[in-house]
């Protein structure tokens, strides 16, 4: 089953998940939200951003994914990276974010199993962006109001010019 995207103004996305929580069927579950984060084009969803009060979120790469249930990080570098990252929530907004490059995180999988792992380059960039959607934090407040700012302009513009190219609003629900 694939899941629809809800709007970035819905609740749900500003809430923060509470543990405890979970479906009935983990393992469905889990292969819903991968195939619901490949069809919307992303490498990271989490459950809220599709309607569900879980503390869960799925990332990969199109073909291998990981389902993270109840994730904590326990441990974050000192050394932050900018880095622009996106969002399914805001389709084409690409905004530099400032995070640890290195992070120590701990999860269960859709079988219950607990894992400890040590991250960075791009899996860490997606567990942090999905750990703030199950906190309830937007990206974009974690960006610098110019490359916010500087970031919805070019979202402005591409719609713009899609919508000469092709006479309708293409990033309809772009910020």
């Amino acid at each position: 089953m694939i899941y629809n995207l809800l709007d970035k103004d819905h609740p749900m996305v500003h809430l923060r998940m509470e543990e405890g929580n979970q479906p009935e069927d983990k393992v469905e579950f889990s292969k819903d939200m991968a195939e619901s984060m490949k069809t919307w084009g992303g490498i990271g969803l989490s459950a809220n951003q599709v309607g569900f009060p879980y503390r869960m979120f799925v990332m990969g790469d199109g073909k291998n994914y990981m389902s993270c249930y109840n994730p904590k990080i326990t441990v974050e570098s000192d050394t932050l990276v900018p880095i622009d990252e996106g969002c399914l929530t805001y389709p084409g907004l690409f905004v530099r974010i400032l995070r640890p490059d290195r992070i120590s995180v701990e999860f269960e999988d859709e079988f219950g199993e607990v894992h400890k792992d040590d991250l960075e380059g791009l899996m860490c960039r997606v567990f942090q962006h999905e750990m703030d959607h199950m906190d309830g934090i937007d990206f974009t407040s974690r960006a610098k109001k110019l490359h916010l700012d500087m970031a919805k302009r070019k979202v402005k513009r591409a719609k713009l010019k899609l919508k000469r190219a092709h006479g309708k609003d293409m990033l309809a629900r772009a910020s």
